[in-house]
């Protein structure tokens, strides 16, 4: 996604991701650092530690973890748009920096801390083979926290919320996961969608009326798959044992 087309219908922060709703009067900025505080805060990240940040898009999560926890963040994406405007916004606004890196989760091998993971473990191909490598990364004890749709259906391509916790405990982690998040999620896409109806004309500037249809569609569509309970959504915490 464009990063100017993201700009018109997301947060400030940019997060492509669900907010936590924590009480009916938040708007979607509130809901997105509710979220944010919340996984940083089940992660327990201590000053000094390596935090590999997943999927790290545009680079909230990975800008919060160095500047409220004091801790080295490395963030990794194959989007070298997001990027881009992640090592931007990051010099911009001073501080402790990212280390941003172009990686897919295959290609990173180092040792750290905590692992994030917002709302990107849906996109991997390779869904079986990442929480074993995640294990890998991380010394016993080691925290890693993961949000993401479920389905239990085979039709959709993202397993349920216990073919994860088997897979993570088939990997080596003690698992606790959060009730259901899929109001969050489906609260989240409606104002993705009010946000681009409200912005139709700037949009149409950047892309084609088909495009703007398609993802006001699809936002649409997955809003209604979380109501009707085809999909879920959960925050599963990860500790290495």
């Amino acid at each position: 996604m464009d990063t100017s087309y993201a700009q018109l219908h997301l947060d400030p922060e940019l997060n492509h991701s669900s907010g936590y709703f924590t009480s009916d009067t938040l708007s979607l900025e509130q809901a997105q650092r509710a979220k944010t505080d919340a996984i940083l805060s089940h992660c327990r990240i201590e000053p000094a530690m390596r935090v590999l940040d997943v999927g790290c898009g545009w680079g909230a999560t990975a800008r919060a973890v160095t500047r409220r926890y004091g801790a080295h963040c490395i963030g990794i994406s194959p989007d070298e748009g997001q990027l881009a405007y992640a090592r931007r916004r990051d010099v911009e606004s001073g501080g402790p920096r990212v280390d941003f890196r172009l990686s897919r989760w295959e290609e990173f091998t180092e040792p750290v801390d905590r692992i994030v993971c917002v709302n990107a473990f849906e996109n991997f191909e390779d869904k079986q083979g990442f929480l074993p490598h995640c294990r890998t990364l991380l010394p016993v004890g080691g925290v890693m926290v993961m949000l993401t749709v479920t389905a239990d259906r085979r039709m959709f391509r993202v397993p349920s919320k216990d073919e994860i916790v088997e897979r993570a405990r088939e990997s080596g982690f003690d698992v606790h996961t959060s009730g259901s998040l899929a109001a969050d999620y489906a609260r989240t896409l409606d104002l993705f969608v009010r946000n681009l109806n409200a912005n139709r004309t700037a949009l149409l500037s950047l892309v084609s009326e088909r495009r703007l249809q398609w993802h006001l569609n699809y936002y649409a569509k997955s809003a209604a798959f979380l109501r009707s309970g085809l999909n879920d959504m959960f925050e599963f915490t990860f500790t290495a044992l």
